[in-house]
């Protein structure tokens, strides 16, 4: 055997045994801190779309592996999910619009497919507190190119890279309170209450039934989802 082909065999042999060891740290349910956040948009119209016709809250799982967010509109026939991984820094959008099922696994770094990252952004931490939802925050002033704003995080709880999801990527808490913008639609998010709950491990993987598309036929399909064409 030459020394080339042990190399690979021993690579091949450590990505098995890392990916078993991986999947067997996982339970079948975790703990997870549920937030409800409630959503004011902006905007009274994203594109060609009335936001009063839109969801009012977003559901999000923080964990130790993963963070997951979920809104869901029109009777539950529309539903927009990213999946954060706290260990790779990957974030996974899953789109299920009207029965059509798709995601993309975003690269290291990269922010879910759709959400906008303000130019020039710049943050300050402002020691300044607050309760929200019941928890007790922090106040951080943001300010773009565009706007200036606050945005708010807790150390109530604590869970890594929370916001990878989010252009604050810097905060290393998770957000209590804080706006972001999908391709057209610009919303102000809330938290409303917090708890801690179990949740099946298996909330965090893509299900069957969805299908991969790229990054652009992703952002292409949100995109159109703000037009009535």
């Amino acid at each position: 055997m030459t020394r080339k082909t042990l190399f690979l065999c021993l690579f091949i042999l450590v990505t098995l045994l890392t990916g078993c060891r991986r999947v067997k740290e996982l339970p079948e349910t975790m703990d997870a801190y549920y937030i409800e956040y409630e959503i004011e948009y902006l905007e009274d119209r994203a594109g060609d779309i009335p936001t009063k016709i839109l969801p009012g809250t977003m559901d999000a799982y923080y964990t130790k592996y993963y963070v997951l967010t979920r809104i869901n509109g029109f009777f539950n026939q529309f539903t927009l999910t990213q999946i954060s991984d706290l260990k790779r820094k990957k974030v996974t959008t899953l789109l299920n619009f009207f029965g059509n099922k798709v995601y993309y696994v975003g690269e290291t770094g990269e922010l879910p497919a759709g959400i906008i990252e303000p130019a020039g952004m710049k943050i300050q931490f402002t020691g300044e507190t607050s309760v929200i939802g019941g928890l007790h925050s922090e106040k951080v002033d943001v300010e773009t190119d565009q706007e200036n704003y606050s945005i708010y995080f807790t150390k109530d709880f604590s869970v890594r890279r929370p916001n990878i999801s989010t252009p604050y990527r810097m905060v290393d808490d998770p957000l209590t309170d804080f706006r972001i913008q999908l391709s057209l639609l610009k919303m102000h998010l809330s938290c409303s209450s917090m708890e801690l709950k179990a949740v099946e491990s298996e909330i965090f993987t893509v299900p069957e039934e969805y299908r991969a598309v790229s990054k652009a036929a992703m952002e292409e399909i949100i995109n159109s989802l703000f037009t009535k064409d």
